[in-house]
């Protein structure tokens, strides 16, 4: 402990949290499609917001699945600004109850920052 009475991690927590650093929160981080219809492409566009102090950069996007193919901004988004980024999901061979998880690695404390869609896939007729 210091003279303060902080253990060196706590103080270390705190200079931290007082250095300028980009945090990323998005409007809405789970978004449901519902039913689609097998081989539609459907699309969504996740809007987050820089809540941090400095500049975010998303760096890279990894979806898991040659099913979904994501767009996103390579400039900065600026503290308290939007940006998007648009998740284009390809259901040809897919059925039932969908569950994607999209990583989106950024500047931000954590390095990755999860977003999901659902659906539930109906098989054509």
């Amino acid at each position: 402990m210091d003279n303060t009475g902080m253990t060196a991690t706590k103080a270390e927590a705190a200079l931290a949290d007082s250095l300028p650093t980009a945090r990323m929160e998005a409007e809405v981080p789970i978004y449901h499609f519902g039913d689609v219809e097998q081989g539609e492409v459907v699309a969504h566009t996740f809007v987050v917001r820089n809540t941090g102090t400095k500049d975010l950069i998303i760096k890279n996007i990894h979806t898991g699945c040659g099913c979904m193919s994501p767009k996103y901004q390579k400039n900065p988004i600026k503290p308290g600004e939007t940006g998007e980024i648009e998740v284009a999901f390809n259901t040809a061979g897919r059925f039932g109850k969908q569950y994607k998880v999209i990583h989106v690695f950024a500047n931000i404390p954590d390095e990755t920052y999860s977003l999901t869609i659902t659906a539930n896939i109906k098989q054509n007729k």
